[in-house]
């Protein structure tokens, strides 16, 4: 615009360069650079998939059935006083038994 400069003039010094999509890209190496980029992202998924998996039961062994959680302890010691005597009856779980049998 502010700009003249005879030297970049259409023609003046050199031919104008043709834009032709169809030869930007070379097809052959476009191709195989996507096929064998896909391929080796299934081949990346299909080992991490089993390593994965293996470390998620894992954590689920260590942190579900490995570990008490404060709630099952509390619930547990509940039952056993329960058990023990603190019920409505205010009768342990033997002492029920042993009225049972005698029946």
């Amino acid at each position: 615009m502010g700009h003249n400069h005879d030297s970049h003039a259409p023609g003046a010094t050199h031919e104008p360069v043709a834009l032709d999509p169809e030869h930007d890209i070379d097809a052959r190496s476009a191709t195989l650079w996507v096929v064998l980029g896909t391929i080796v992202l299934f081949l990346s998924l299909w080992i991490m998939l089993p390593i994965f998996e293996r470390v998620q039961d894992e954590e689920r062994m260590r942190k579900v059935n490995t570990m008490q959680s404060e709630e099952l302890i509390n619930v547990l010691e509940a039952q056993h006083q329960f058990l023990d005597g603190a019920n409505p009856k205010k009768k342990s779980i033997a002492q029920s038994i042993k009225e049972l049998s005698k029946k």
